[in-house]
């Protein structure tokens, strides 16, 4: 078994179950005794009804959806020891406009966010339901623009320890999730290029809602739509089956919770 990470990103285009999956591997690791949460963030700009960090848990499992303005405000009030003047500093029209202007300004935010979270409990591990597709990409990429735009000083120093932790294979590991039909696959693996073009860490592809296994003794009486679908996905696993690092199998169950708990027996190769 690989070894256990401390950031796992799960991305990909929207609909292809990453939230039921992320919430299924934070089951996983719960039930092998390990801490973990399931992570999202809120949104990428800061408005006029900024909401606050959420802790929650829900049906067994710690769920923190960040808040852009609060994790803005806390990473000022730690640089500047002060948390009046980090509160007069984050509504101010420049500075929200700095971060609603800046591609990736928001994530270096979020992340640090995580990265401190890390710090303050070391056994604890993020799992994050991320942004889809291209904002993933973004998302990878703003610590490095980060890095070239501010050469030296303290967001410089807390760029260089956000790239150290983000970039480190032993630390972050991404999970990009496909549907098994074409067009999901194609783009599971554009992003996947994308992201291995910008980060050494581990990016593999989870194939979800693989119907075949579920038909295969009973395929010459479907429908037949149903049955070129379940034919299809298998001729295009079968080809491509190098590329996946695991095939989930399609639910009947229509109850999230209950997925997530079908699929947490399956999910030991997405350490």
């Amino acid at each position: 078994m690989e070894s256990l990470r401390r950031l796992y990103i799960f991305t990909g285009k929207g609909g292809v179950g990453k939230t039921t999956l992320s919430k299924a591997f934070v089951r996983y690791l719960l039930e092998h005794d390990h801490e973990a949460i399931y992570l999202t963030f809120q949104g990428q700009s800061i408005g006029p009804n900024a909401t606050q960090n959420l802790n929650k848990t829900v049906n067994g499992i710690r769920e923190v959806s960040l808040s852009l303005e609060e994790c803005a405000l806390g990473y000022i009030e730690r640089r500047l020891n002060s948390r009046m003047i980090a509160s007069w500093i984050v509504k101010t029209p420049f500075f929200r406009a700095l971060i609603n202007m800046v591609p990736g300004f928001s994530y270096l935010i979020y992340l640090g966010k995580i990265l401190e979270m890390g710090k303050a409990n070391p056994r604890l591990i993020v799992v994050l339901d991320a942004p889809a597709s291209g904002h993933a990409l973004t998302m990878i990429e703003s610590t490095s623009n980060f890095k070239q735009i501010f050469k030296s000083g303290a967001i410089f120093d807390d760029t260089i320890k956000m790239l150290s932790r983000l970039n480190d294979p032993e630390y972050t590991k991404i999970h990009v999730v496909s549907l098994p039909s074409l067009m999901s696959w194609q783009e599971a693996m554009e992003l996947k290029k994308g992201l291995q073009e910008r980060t050494p860490v581990d990016v593999d592809i989870t194939i979800n809602n693989f119907l075949y296994p579920l038909v295969e003794n009973h395929i010459d009486q479907l429908p037949e739509s149903l049955r070129d679908k379940a034919i299809n996905e298998k001729t295009l696993i079968e080809e491509n089956s190098s590329e996946m690092q695991c095939v989930l199998p399609h639910s009947l169950s229509r109850d999230s919770t209950a997925i997530e708990m079908e699929l947490v027996g399956s999910l030991s190769k997405l350490i």
